[in-house]
C-alpha cells in the first residue's frame, strides 16, 4: 500500500499524461500525491550578474509554484490529497533525494523520447531515476 506518491512534472503537457494513472493510484490507496517541478542550475557561464540570475530563478520558481498549484487544483477537486514540492538542482538526483527524504512510497515518472537508443525510450530524467540505487519502487510510464 502507498501513502505518498511522489510526480515529477516539468511543466509540459507529455508529462502531464501520467495524470490519469497518478489518480487511480491516488484513489486506490488513499494517498498523498506529491507534486514536484525541479528547476534545473542555471548556466553560471552566461557572464549574467549574479542579481540578474537570482531574478530569473525567482520567476522559475513562481512559474513553477502556479503551474503546481494549477494541477494541484484539478487533483484536488477530484478529492484527493496533494502537496507540491519545487525543488532547484539537477532533475534526477532531487527527485531521488526528496523521495528518500520524505518517505515517498512511490515515484511516478513519465517518459519521454530525447536523444540516443534509452534516451529516446525512457527519457534522460526517467532514465537516470530508474537506473538508481533505489529500493523505491519508480512507475515509467510512457507518454
Amino acid at each position: 500500500m502507498y501513502r505518498r506518491i511522489l510526480v515529477p512534472l516539468d511543466g509540459s503537457k507529455t508529462a502531464e499524461k501520467v495524470l490519469p494513472l497518478v489518480k487511480v493510484e491516488g484513489e486506490s490507496h488513499q494517498a498523498t500525491i506529491v507534486l514536484m517541478r525541479v528547476i534545473p542550475p542555471l548556466r553560471s557561464s552566461l557572464m549574467m550578474p549574479p542579481k540578474f540570475l537570482e531574478q530569473i530563478a525567482q520567476q522559475a520558481s513562481e512559474i513553477a509554484r502556479d503551474y503546481l498549484e494549477g494541477v494541484a487544483a484539478q487533483l484536488r477537486a477530484e478529492g484527493l490529497s496533494v502537496e507540491i514540492e519545487i525543488q532547484s538542482g539537477p532533475p534526477a538526483q532531487c527527485i531521488l533525494d526528496f523521495a528518500e527524504n520524505t518517505q515517498c512510497d512511490l515515484i511516478i515518472i513519465g517518459a519521454r523520447g530525447e536523444t540516443g537508443a534509452i534516451r529516446w525510450r525512457f527519457g534522460s530524467v526517467a532514465n537516470k531515476v530508474i537506473r538508481a540505487r533505489t529500493t523505491m519502487p519508480v512507475l515509467v510510464v510512457s507518454t
